[in-house]
Order: C-alpha cells, then structure tokens, then sequence
C-alpha cells in the first residue's frame, strides 16, 4: 500500500524496499546474500587452513571470482578448483562454471584462531596454590 507524505510525495515502507528486488537496493542486498552464502559453502568445504584465506569476491558471466592475500595460498585454490566447482554444482549452483583466483587483499582481515595450550603442571600448582591462599585471606 502506498502512502503518501505531508508534501504529496509517495512513500514507501523499509521493509517493501529491502525486499523488492527490483529496486536499486534490493538487487544490491540479494546480491551480498548470494556472495555470503557461496562464501560460507565454501569455507566448509574447503581445507581448514583455507578458511580463513581467501573470500569469495564476485559472480559474473559463469565466473566466480575468489581473493585471497598470497599466491601461495592462490595456488592452492586454483589446484582445489575442480572440487570447488563439483560442490557449488552439488549446492545449487550450476551457473558457476569456473573459478578464478586473484592474489589481493583482503576486505575484513581474518580471525586469527587462537590455539589453546595446556598449563604445564608447575603452571596448576602455582594457581591452585593462589586460589587457596586468596580462599584463606575472605575467612
């Protein structure tokens, strides 16, 4: 339903702009929703030491266009693009026929994944041995 503001003019809600996909705005938002959902398709499906290097950048004419910082890891994604193509076909994407790796910065940097140690066991002594120390002084 259209509305109408105090100067005559049409107006329309937020949520029939966002989800009209033939506004400006709407393509634009369908657009980020298809290129975060090939980018979390592919991090689950890619190696672990992947995951975090590379994001998916583009679809265009059949291509989809991965970035990622070093030609290391590029090379990598390029020798995998033959399984990447097999699982975007197996997800619902048969449009996408090849896949082309760039060597680029990154947009967000990615979450460095800290690795848990364990405490060494003169590490638990001395903290058990301050917590029972910190219990006494509260008595």
């Amino acid at each position: 339903m259209a509305r109408y503001s105090k100067s005559g003019k049409k107006t329309k809600r937020v949520a029939d702009v966002l989800s009209d996909h033939r506004s400006n705005l709407g393509r634009l938002l369908k657009r980020g929703s298809l290129l975060m959902q090939l980018q979390h398709l592919l991090s689950g499906f890619l190696d672990p030491s992947l995951e975090n290097r590379f994001q998916v950048a583009n679809v265009r004419d059949g291509t989809l266009v991965l970035v990622t910082p070093a030609a290391a890891w590029a090379a990598l994604l390029r020798l995998q693009s033959h399984e990447i193509l097999r699982a975007l076909r197996e997800a619902g994407y048969p449009n996408i026929e090849s896949v082309e790796v760039r060597v680029a910065p990154l947009v967000e940097k990615p979450v460095v994944q800290r690795r848990e140690r364990p405490l060494s066991p003169a590490a638990r002594r001395a903290l058990d041995t301050m917590a029972r120390v910190g219990s006494d002084k509260e008595d």
